[in-house]
């Protein structure tokens, strides 16, 4: 891990309570693999961290990774003093004199907003640095700044993969972004359509389906979905209606789909109306071409989907 113009990496992993009570071993990694596997995935030297690297065993849990493979690094718990006004050391937890990654667990009263530990590392040009981990008001790592302003650590948390669907964890570590409305449907009038080729389970026919997006602007607009079977020129079941996209970049996009059955063979079979309304969870590859949609928040199923999908991959149509 390389961070040239910073002393140190840094990323919050989560709190953890008494899990590791019985032994840290025991619970690391199988705990990071469980609450975020794609950070794992996608720094896997977290895994491989050592006991003897491994501080504490409660509290709010950060990885620190100094530049410099040889800086020297001092962790203390600290506690303040009103009378002094300065943070007093009460505690000596580890030293070090090669840049090793670990793992500190900090902000033992559960609140990440108020530090109770201090982190010093010093590299091979004598160059210091002083943190106290904790959260700031977003949640997010509190940097490490020098006196003149400078950020002398780097954040590679990745916030949005908290809470995630785990089916979504190695699409996210390969580079699987979230989606955008432009991404989903294209520029055009004529709109962009993405295709699947799977088999209709209740009938063990293949069929091929297309999810064709309109735009209509950056928040959504129409989308229709058709499939005939793979041995048949007639459609299926034809479907229209409208789309609303939430897009989150670093994470998977979430897509509200309303769609009623407008035609195709299946129209009229059933007694009244067919209508569907659910939110989806989407990622486009890194090439654009490929769309992730995952299971609905509902359990709503398209009719490419099944019970049992947890994530289905359609291919952009040429033209």
């Amino acid at each position: 891990m390389d961070f040239p113009t910073t002393m140190f990496g840094a990323a919050y992993l989560g709190y953890v309570g008494g899990l590791f009570d019985e032994g840290f071993e025991a619970g690391f990694p199988a705990w990071l693999q469980e609450t975020n596997e794609a950070m794992l995935l996608e720094y896997p030297f977290i895994a491989e961290i050592n006991d003897e690297h491994i501080i504490g065993s409660a509290g709010h849990l950060y990885c620190i990774v100094p530049v410099d493979e040889n800086a020297t690094v001092a962790i203390n718990r600290v506690q303040w003093n009103e009378k002094t006004q300065t943070d007093e050391v009460t505690e000596v937890l580890y030293r070090s004199e090669s840049g090793e990654p670990v793992l500190l667990f900090a902000n033992l009263d559960g609140i990440a907003h108020e530090a109770d530990t201090q982190v010093f590392i010093t590299d091979n040009n004598g160059n210091t640095c002083e943190w106290y981990p904790s959260l700031d008001a977003m949640s997010h790592l509190a940097p490490c700044t020098s006196e003149a302003g400078d950020y002398l650590s780097f954040d590679f948390t990745e916030y949005a993969w908290y809470d995630i669907p785990s089916e979504f964890a190695g699409w996210l570590s390969d580079g699987w972004t979230g989606m955008t409305a432009l991404g989903l449907a294209g520029s055009q009038s004529t709109g962009m359509s993405w295709i699947k080729e799977t088999m209709v389970e209740e009938t063990g026919r293949y069929a091929y389906f297309s999810l064709r997006f309109y735009l209509e602007d950056e928040t959504g607009g129409t989308v229709d979905l058709e499939w005939t079977y793979e041995d048949s020129d007639d459609i299926e079941e034809m479907w229209s209606g409208f789309w609303a996209i939430q897009t989150i970049p670093d994470g998977p996009s979430y897509v509200t789909l309303s769609l009623s059955l407008v035609g195709g063979n299946s129209y009229g079979v059933t007694d009244g109306p067919v209508y569907l309304c659910e939110k989806y969870p989407l990622l486009i590859s890194p090439s654009g071409t490929e769309l992730l949609v995952g299971a609905g928040e509902g359990g709503v199923c398209l009719p490419f989907m099944s019970q049992s999908t947890t994530a289905c991959v359609l291919t952009q149509a040429a033209g």
